[in-house]
């Protein structure tokens, strides 16, 4: 998807699998295709899966200056039905926060990556989010869709160092509108910058275009302020205007 408002950069994308303590953690990751480092961003996938949707995001993102990495954090596996996405989310347990932070250990470390790292999860991912970020000072930006953390004290939230961009739908009976007001309140009562938005017309899986619920105007949205968000905190570096002789996505001739 061309961003008219940006440059946009070339990118490379694919699977891999990132190896830590003797063990494999299957991801996508996508980032730009040129030299010099990039701001680091961490993909939480929904308990859909690391379906199409959520690679095309990764790209989206590379496209736009960051070096993204996906973890599969259901081993190759996709719900079908809101029934097979609980039983996946079961099934990964309390292992998901462990391989959040290997894909985290993993951006910090790449030669590719400026250590100006950022997280960002959808649904479920979101919860994970959220919750990796008590255990981590250094993250950038966090970013979180749809749903909280049912286990989240107030103080443990204090823990969160970085900025807070959370996005629900107001029709969304995961996140009801006493649950959002509260984080609110918390976030004030913390300190922590941030913002915490509700489209009052979109419900749950709203920003997933592949998902009946896809509410095109309020994603839309959410992606500009999402973009706006990292771009201030991870300091995305510009792309130069393509010369002369180079093209550009944009160009129309």
């Amino acid at each position: 998807m061309f961003e008219a408002s940006h440059l946009q950069h070339n990118i490379v994308s694919g699977y891999i699998q990132i190896v830590s303590g003797g063990h494999t953690l299957p991801a996508f990751w996508s980032h730009p295709d040129e030299g010099g480092t990039f701001p680091g961003l961490v993909m939480l996938h929904d308990g859909w899966g690391l379906t199409p949707s959520i690679r095309s995001q990764a790209r989206r993102f590379a496209e736009q200056g960051y070096y993204v990495v996906a973890p599969d954090l259901f081993n190759r596996q996709v719900a079908e039905s809101p029934v097979q996405t609980q039983a996946l989310i079961a099934q990964a347990g309390e292992v998901a926060l462990a391989q959040v932070n290997v894909a985290l250990r993993a951006l910090r470390t790449h030669h590719k990556c400026n250590a100006k790292i950022g997280l960002i999860g959808w649904g479920w991912g979101g919860q994970l989010a959220l919750q990796a970020a008590v255990f981590h000072d250094d993250l950038r930006a966090l970013v979180v869709f749809y749903r909280l953390p049912d286990d989240l004290p107030p103080a443990e939230l204090r823990l969160v160092s970085g900025p807070l961009l959370a996005i629900f739908g107001a029709q969304d009976p995961a996140s009801p509108p006493e649950a959002v007001e509260r984080l609110r309140q918390a976030l004030a009562g913390a300190g922590i910058a941030g913002q915490v938005i509700a489209y009052p017309d979109a419900g749950h899986d709203f920003f997933d275009d592949s998902r009946p619920a896809f509410v095109p105007g309020a994603a839309h949205d959410a992606w500009k302020n999402v973009l706006k968000f990292l771009n201030e905190h991870l300091e995305v570096p510009p792309r130069a205007a393509p010369g002369p002789s180079q093209s550009d996505p944009g160009d129309t001739a």
